[in-house]
């Protein structure tokens, strides 16, 4: 998926200018002494700013606005490479700050890092977040100076999983002959090899997965690049390494900053860990349902026997990783932390598919309603397409809505079930105008609490369920108590199976 970095210093005086990394400030009326803000340029080797918003969210809370993080991308999402590059362009002196997972670090020597997705090793969230709060991590980062940058901190990453296109992707065998797609990581590449596969490395985004037998990847990706295909085989217990998120600062930005400027940003990193590892845990939950219902993957669930012969074939990785010292005290103090934490492979949620059918029925909410919001509805990744003229229709069990402004126009339809004042929507399919990706996709399933007074519909979220905020950001207005496509956007309607009749 294509994404635009869309993070904007909203506290910034309208008249300043930003014309370099680090910024200046603006003057106050009455001769009082101006508040410089300063802003940092950060490179996402990513194209959506996700990852990063609630990073640069805190430090901009922490410094009541007074330093703020710009995140753009990197531009070389469509290169194997790219987060090595990214990390050469800060080099370079790019930008102030750059994000890049640990994998990468091994193509510039950086060694101990390599402990954090050794295979097999950091199976689970819980001992995740241990590692990422023990000392290790300061001692990681230092690894970086001899490179002149400095380590802010390190956010957790999704754990990867195989998945197979044609079988199932767990004993060696099932490894040996196959092109398995990875992303930039010598470790992976070691790992595919020592299984006797062949190991090719991927774009950040991978828009098909012709001429592989498997890719090693998140879930949350998988779905949303459509990589579980018919015939696949998710494995929901092998736990490969998980991504943890690097960030980092050119030391040149870095000598600029004050101390506590430097303070804060360490500060963010550490404050935001806990958000992010529930929106990586939440995010996973989520596509593991969507792949569910969108019904080609099979989830296939390793026993413990087949994980031991697992680990016990890539011992080999091991061997080699251990020969350097820092990396064998990291994986050393990872794995006394996993006995501490004691906690089996994490595993994505089980996949019954019986769906339920369109309740054929009229429903309280039957009719058209209308939404209008603004930007400021699509946060914290500001995509397009989640925010606008949004325009819902809903006629006995089935429905259709389209979104539009002037940078995207999506539609998107399925089926819906309404239980007393809950309502529970499926997705069938979306497209439309997309530029950052963002429409929905099959098997997407959002539940919401909803309330009806006169022409007004309040919606609410479900704790524990999936109700995105972009489509309850307003209440809704009613146009017409009978269900219509007139109503839609012109520029892209949703295709006449939506709604037929």
């Amino acid at each position: 998926m294509t994404r635009a970095a869309l993070l904007i210093a909203a506290a910034m005086a309208a008249a300043a200018t930003i014309t370099g990394c680090l910024g200046g400030g603006s003057e106050r009326v009455g001769g009082e002494r101006p508040t410089e803000t300063r802003v940092l340029t950060m490179l996402n080797p990513f194209t959506s700013p996700g990852e990063l918003t609630d990073f640069a969210d805190e430090v901009a809370r922490l410094s009541n606005g007074e330093l703020r993080i710009r995140i753009v991308p990197a531009g070389h999402a469509s290169r194997p490479d790219f987060e090595a590059a990214t990390i050469r362009d800060l080099l370079h002196g790019r930008a102030d700050l750059a994000m890049a997972a640990s994998r990468a670090w091994d193509e510039f020597g950086v060694r101990s890092l390599r402990a954090l997705h050794a295979p097999l090793l950091i199976d689970n969230y819980s001992l995740q977040e241990r590692v990422l709060e023990s000392d290790l991590v300061n001692q990681m980062l230092a690894e970086l100076q001899p490179l002149g940058l400095e380590g802010i901190g390190i956010l957790p990453g999704a754990i990867r999983h195989p998945l197979g296109l044609r079988h199932r992707l767990v004993a060696p065998d099932d490894f040996k002959g196959l092109t398995v797609g990875v992303h930039q990581s010598r470790v992976a590449d070691a790992v595919m090899r020592t299984l006797g596969a062949r190991p090719v490395r991927l774009p950040a985004e991978v828009p098909t997965v012709e001429g592989l037998d498997g890719v090693e990847h998140l879930v949350a990706a998988i779905y949303s690049d459509g990589l579980d295909i018919e015939g696949s085989h998710l494995m929901t217990n092998v736990d490969l390494w998980p991504r943890p998120l690097v960030l980092v600062a050119g030391a040149t930005s870095y000598g600029r900053l004050t101390a506590e400027q430097r303070r804060i940003l360490r500060t963010a990193a550490a404050n935001v860990m806990p958000k992010a590892l529930a929106a990586v845990r939440n995010a996973e939950a989520e596509a593991s349902g969507n792949i569910c219902r969108r019904g080609g993957a099979t989830f296939d669930a390793a026993t413990s026997s087949e994980l031991w012969v697992l680990r016990q074939a890539l011992e080999p990785v091991f061997r080699d990783l251990e020969r350097d010292p820092g990396t064998r005290a990291a994986i050393d103090a990872i794995e006394r932390l996993k006995e501490e934490v004691a906690e089996p492979p994490a595993g994505l949620p089980g996949c019954e598919r019986a769906a339920e059918a369109p309740t054929a029925v009229a429903t309280a909410i039957d009719g058209v309603w209308s939404m209008d919001t603004d930007r400021e509805a699509a946060r914290p990744e500001y995509y397009e397409e989640n925010w606008g003229r949004w325009t819902y229709v809903f006629d006995r069990g089935r429905f259709a809505i389209t979104q539009e402004n002037d940078r995207a126009c999506t539609w998107g339809y399925g089926t819906f079930t309404v239980d007393g004042n809950q309502m529970s929507w499926t997705f069938t399919d979306g497209g439309g105008i997309a530029p950052t990706g963002a429409k929905n996709k099959p098997g997407e399933f959002v539940v919401f609490g909803f309330s009806v007074y006169r022409d007004t519909l309040t919606v609410t979220p479900i704790k524990g369920e999936i109700s995105p905020h972009n489509f309850r950001a307003k209440p809704w207005r009613r146009l017409s108590d009978t269900p219509s496509r007139r109503f839609f956007s012109k520029r892209c309607p949703p295709p006449a199976a939506a709604l037929p009749g």
